[in-house]
């Protein structure tokens, strides 16, 4: 008997109906406790109404402290250690959330309204970790709401957050939105540092879009760093999307285009390599086991020194592991690198090119290319890291590259001997180069 085939993933959609219906539920728990505090302390009313609407949710709130409330003006209520896990699973767990301090503020209506008119003034959260994995069974398990997004007048702010994914992290998450509103633009700052198996990547951006929810026009502007072992790549970005609306898990953004200006600074180079990167393509996150797909993808680079000036289209994809595949054409072969005997030398078109990776997502695992030329081929195998490092000593190195392949030309010229035929055997000496 066949396995019967597995159930679709819900759609953004109903994920966004149980998160307002999640923040419907703590209004109501902090306006009920504001409302009874004449009568109960404030802390004993707030467990008490969580303790009630704990079957509703399916989820286990908690917290430690004092509560603090502000009843003048604009209502107020700030907690702190709190703990949100879904029902069922232990306590030793990771909660989906926990998070040193958080504040809500409400207007009298919304209160008033026990959430049906559902504004909120301000949310601030201290030192959040949102175990994203928990968040998403959590969402996944429940029946459909509403999926109305709040106003919130006054902003949102994050601080020193942390977001926690299959085989990632982002630290030092930080959130400045000075406001939401569902049909106008929405501007926020948003940084944090990606980690990623051996891979760091800081950021910070402003996003803009033309409307909070449903989306279609998206910017960004700002700064990312990757840093790895092998040296730091700092960029300048500017990236302009269409955003796809399609009942599927995650989003789509196509067509995508950035703009980056950048330099990698080698573990060992005194001076960086600057160069310009566009890419122009279709971006889809989620749903399909990669956290990230970019195909069809376009890249043209523009560089100096012993980087080239190319073209090239391909696919890249992340997930537990890199796949990288592009095809182009190198404009000409630089001045930097290591020169080419006659008649190679002399040929003016453009070289055909062909890069290919699969394997671990820091890029540690050896990385394919393919050269042509009218009467040439090459074809290896390189490590990105060791490459890197001997273009960073190309000057005082070895004019031999760490890799390990074969080079093949109809008829080379050296010192005024002519070859026909020749076939060169390159050898690292890292011995099998299979990941």
């Amino acid at each position: 008997m066949s396995n019967p085939a597995p159930a679709p993933e819900p759609s953004a959609p109903r994920r966004l109906r149980w998160l307002r219906l999640l923040l419907i539920a703590l209004v109501l728990s902090i306006a009920a406790a504001l409302l009874v505090q004449v009568l109960l302390p404030p802390e004993r009313a707030l467990r008490l109404v969580l303790a009630r609407l704990e079957p509703t949710l399916g989820l286990r709130i908690t917290f430690e402290g004092d509560v603090e409330y502000r009843l003048r003006g604009t209502p107020q209520l700030v907690v702190r250690d709190v703990s949100i896990a879904a029902t069922g699973s232990a306590t030793s767990d990771v909660p989906m959330l926990h998070a040193d301090r958080m504040l809500l503020s409400l207007p009298w209506k919304t209160i008033r309204s026990r959430g049906a008119d559902l504004e909120i003034s301000r949310v601030e959260l201290d030192a959040p970790r949102l175990h994203l994995p928990s968040l998403l069974r959590w969402l996944d398990a429940r029946p459909p709401g509403d999926g109305k997004v709040p106003t919130i007048t006054n902003g949102v702010r994050i601080l020193r957050g942390r977001l926690d994914g299959d085989g990632w992290r982002i630290d030092g998450l930080a959130l400045d939105l000075p406001s939401l509103h569902a049909d106008r633009s929405l501007d926020a700052l948003v940084g944090g540092s990606v980690h990623l198996d051996a891979l760091q990547a800081p950021f910070r951006l402003r996003v803009h879009a033309d409307r909070a929810v449903d989306a279609r026009e998206l910017q960004a502007r700002g700064t990312l760093a990757v840093v790895h072992t092998a040296g730091r790549l700092d960029t300048t970005l500017q990236a302009d999307a269409t955003r796809i609306d399609a009942d599927m898990p995650g989003f789509a953004l196509s067509p995508l285009r950035i703009a980056v200006d950048a330099g990698w600074q080698g573990a060992d180079a005194a001076d960086a390599l600057p160069f310009v990167l566009g890419l122009h393509g279709a971006l889809h996150v989620g749903g399909d086991g990669n956290v990230l797909g970019f195909a069809p993808m376009g890249i043209a680079l523009r560089g100096e020194g012993v980087v080239p000036d190319l073209v090239a289209g391909g696919r890249v994809a992340l997930g537990e592991r890199l796949t990288l595949a592009l095809d182009g054409r190198i404009a000409q072969w630089p001045d930097a690198w290591p020169a080419l005997p006659l008649p190679l030398s002399d040929s003016t078109q453009p070289l055909p090119f062909a890069l290919r990776y699969d394997g671990p997502a820091d890029a540690s695992a050896p990385i394919a290319l393919r050269l042509e030329q009218e009467h040439a081929r090459f074809e290896a195998e390189a490590r990105i890291a060791a490459m890197l490092g001997w273009f960073d000593a190309l000057s005082t190195g070895s004019p031999l590259p760490p890799l390990r392949g074969q080079a093949s030309a109809d008829r080379v010229e050296v010192s005024g001997a002519v070859l026909e035929g020749v076939e060169i055997t390159f050898d690292d000496g890292s011995g099998d180069t299979t990941p």
